[in-house]
């Protein structure tokens, strides 16, 4: 096991840090794995609870460990950056990050909008839409609830295998499209929501809400997706 060295030029929070980070890299510290406590860090260490809290402050800083209050610090999940202008799409995201995206079709139905959907769409009373729900995963992790709203023109992803990437399936129909409004949000769960993600009830969640459309800014489908962000990170 890697010790301290007193006399290195380099800070011994610094040292605390590396060899921590290296445990985790090395998998002998793992995801949901409790760290000791400050006291059995300093024995273990020979260094002052200061040196260790600065050590683990900046690792719950950088997302490698967190925080629960009253049980103590964990190893977290590393999260996956996604921008938040989704112009890459979640899959490719996962990719990038050296994770495994897959995806979970949960229902695909015909639906009756709502008044602001009849309006986005200009439909009639009686016009029906599509209505698909998806569950999307991280590493096996639940992560992002996926819930679309399309108008009829859109038919084909009955048949389509929406277990897979909706950007591949609509440019296989030469459908373009892009993000023309994005709003977010913060929301709590409903139970549903919670089992799906694993969560505790009441955790808070993102929600983004997307408008697209295609190039020729006619509406297309709206989007609106929840995330658990123990596994996402975004950036603007």
């Amino acid at each position: 096991m890697a010790s301290i060295n007193p006399n290195s030029p380099v800070p011994l929070y610094k040292q605390v840090l590396d060899i921590l980070n290296d445990q985790i890299a090395r998998q002998e510290l793992k995801f949901g794995d409790k760290l000791p406590s400050e006291a059995e860090l300093m024995k273990q260490f020979g260094v002052s609870r200061i040196t260790v809290r600065a050590a683990i402050s900046e690792l719950v800083e950088d997302g490698i460990l967190e925080r629960s209050q009253g049980k103590g610090t964990f190893v977290a999940l590393p999260k996956v950056s996604h921008p938040a202008n989704d112009n890459i799409g979640f899959n490719r995201s996962c990719v990038l990050a050296g994770k495994k995206p897959s995806t979970k079709l949960l229902s695909i139905e015909w639906v009756y909008p709502s008044q602001s959907q009849m309006k986005f769409w200009h439909l009639k009373n009686d016009d029906r839409i599509i209505c698909s729900k998806r569950l999307r995963f991280v590493d096996n992790h639940p992560t992002m609830i996926e819930i679309n709203h399309y108008p009829a023109s859109f038919s084909y992803l009955f048949d389509e295998n929406l277990n897979g990437s909706l950007f591949e399936i609509l440019k296989k129909h030469d459908y373009n499209f892009y993000v023309s409004e994005r709003t977010l949000e913060t929301c709590f769960p409903t139970s549903e929501e919670s089992k799906l993600l694993e969560l505790k009830p009441n955790t808070p969640l993102l929600l983004f809400k997307d408008i697209h459309k295609d190039l020729l800014e006619n509406p297309s489908f709206l989007s609106k997706q929840l995330y658990n962000t123990q596994h996402l990170k975004f950036y603007f």
